[in-house]
C-alpha cells in the first residue's frame, strides 16, 4: 500500500471517528481508531485546512492545560432539502449540523398532476442551481405524501395525484447529483430521532396528520420499510367491516375519514359548521367538551384516532409517538384525549409528545436521507459537486 493511499485511508478512519463521536481530542481519536496520536494529529491538520473539521479549546476534567477537540465543522458541506406537501413546496439549504441556511416556501403550486410535477422539477432545479454559490450541496433529499420505492420512484402520492412518478431519477439526470427520496411520516421520524427530543428511543413512530394520514416507524434509528417501502402506511388501515364492501384506490379508509380533507367532509354532513379559514382540527377540538354537535364529532375523531394507535401499540410496541402536521400545534389538546382513551386497553402507554425539531421535520429528514445518499465526508476532499448543463 502506497504512503498516499495510507494517509487518505487514516484522514477517512479520523474523519468517521470525530463524526461518530461528535467531538473528540487527538488522544481519544488515537485510542479509538487504534492509530498512533503522531498519526491522528497529522490527519487532524490535514482535515481542517480542507474545512472538514473544527477545533476548540477545552480544560480537562482534571484541569490544566485545555485540551484541543475537534469535531465536524457543520459548514463543511450542506445539501438541498425539499418538501413536496398537499398544497406547497418547501425547498431549504441545510448544513451537516441541521443549521437551516435558507428556507423558501412556494405557495398554491399548480394543481395538475404534470405541471406540478414540471414546477417541482425547475423549482429543484434552480434552488439547486443558486445554493452553488453560497455552500454548494452535495445531494438532494426529498420528502413526498406517499409510498417511495428505494431508487426514488413514487408509487402513489393522492394528494399529488402522482402514480409510478420515477423522481429519483428524473432529479439525477437533470442535477448529476446525489438524490434521495422519501415518505414525508417516515422522514418526519428520522429527524425526531436523530434531532428531536426522542433522540436515543430504541423505538419510535410519527404520526403525520395532513389532508391525508401517515405514519414513520423508526426503530434503533433505523426506518422501518417493509418488503416494498409501504410500512407505517396507518392511512390504509380499515376502520371497520364495512370497510370491506368499497375499494380503495387514493386515500385509505382512515385517513379518508380523519385527514383533514375528510373531517371537513364529516363536519359537513354533520351539520357542523367550521370557521372558514381556520384549521379543522383545531377548530373542531376546541368544542370537545360540548355535550352534542361539534363536540360529539370530536370525540368520536379522537377515538378512532385512538383505535388506529391501539392497534399500533399491539403491533409495535413504540417508545413514543411524535404527533406531527395539523396535531403538532394542538398537542395539548390532543395529548390528555388520546391518553385516556389509550389507558387500560393497551399494555404500555407511549410516550406522546408533539413534533420537536427546529424546523419542519420532513425537511431534516429529507437532509438526512441526502447526506446518506452522498456516502462517506472524506469525498469531500477530491469531490467537488457540478450541475450537468442542459443538453
Amino acid at each position: 500500500m502506497s504512503s498516499q493511499t495510507t494517509t487518505a485511508r487514516n484522514r477517512a478512519t479520523v474523519l468517521a471517528a470525530v463524526r461518530a463521536a461528535g467531538e473528540g481530542t487527538r488522544a481519544e481519536l488515537a485510542n479509538v481508531t487504534g492509530l498512533s496520536v503522531a498519526t491522528v494529529s497529522r490527519a487532524v491538520a490535514a482535515l481542517i485546512e480542507a474545512g472538514l473539521l473544527v477545533e476548540q479549546s477545552a480544560v480537562g476534567p482534571a484541569g490544566g492545560r485545555p485540551l484541543g477537540r475537534v469535531r465536524v465543522d457543520d459548514r463543511a458541506a450542506s445539501v438541498l432539502a425539499v418538501d413536496v406537501a398537499d398544497h406547497h413546496t418547501t425547498l431549504s439549504l441545510i448544513d451537516l449540523g441541521g443549521t437551516v441556511r435558507w428556507i423558501e416556501r412556494l405557495a398554491e403550486p399548480p394543481a395538475e398532476p404534470q405541471e406540478r410535477l414540471a414546477h417541482t422539477l425547475a423549482e429543484i432545479r434552480r434552488a439547486f442551481e443558486a445554493a452553488r454559490h453560497e455552500l454548494p450541496p452535495v445531494a438532494v433529499g426529498v420528502a413526498i405524501p406517499g409510498p417511495v420505492q428505494a431508487d426514488g420512484t413514487i408509487d402513489f402520492a393522492p394528494a399529488l395525484h402522482w402514480r409510478g412518478v420515477r423522481l429519483g431519477d428524473l432529479l439525477r439526470d437533470e442535477l448529476g447529483a446525489p438524490v434521495a427520496v422519501g415518505n414525508d411520516a417516515n422522514l418526519i421520524a428520522v429527524a425526531e430521532s436523530r434531532w428531536g427530543r426522542q433522540r436515543g428511543a430504541a423505538s419510535l413512530m410519527a404520526l403525520a396528520v395532513f389532508e391525508g394520514v401517515g405514519a414513520g416507524i423508526v426503530e434503533e434509528g433505523r426506518i422501518v420499510e417493509g418488503s416494498r417501502g409501504f410500512a407505517g402506511q396507518i392511512g390504509r388501515m380499515l376502520l371497520g367491516p364495512d370497510s370491506i364492501d368499497r375499494l380503495y384506490a387514493d386515500f385509505g379508509d382512515l385517513e379518508s375519514q380523519l385527514g383533514s380533507a375528510g373531517l371537513v367532509r364529516r363536519a359537513r354532513e354533520a351539520g357542523v359548521e367550521l370557521p372558514a379559514g381556520q384549521e379543522p382540527f383545531a377548530a373542531l377540538f376546541a368544542h370537545v367538551d360540548e355535550p352534542s354537535g361539534a363536540g360529539a364529532l370530536a370525540r368520536r375523531v379522537l377515538d378512532e384516532f385512538a383505535v388506529a394507535l391501539a392497534n399500533v401499540c399491539a403491533l409495535l410496541d413504540p417508545e413514543a409517538i411524535v404527533l406531527a402536521g395539523r396535531f403538532a400545534p394542538i398537542a395539548h389538546v390532543v395529548v390528555p384525549e388520546l391518553e385516556r382513551r389509550l389507558a387500560g386497553r393497551v399494555l404500555h402507554i407511549p410516550r406522546l409528545e408533539p413534533a420537536s425539531t427546529h424546523v419542519d421535520g420532513a425537511l431534516l429528514g429529507a437532509a438526512a436521507i441526502a447526506f446518506d445518499a452522498f456516502g462517506p465526508l472524506e469525498q469531500l476532499l477530491d469531490r467537488k459537486v457540478t450541475i450537468r448543463p442542459r443538453p
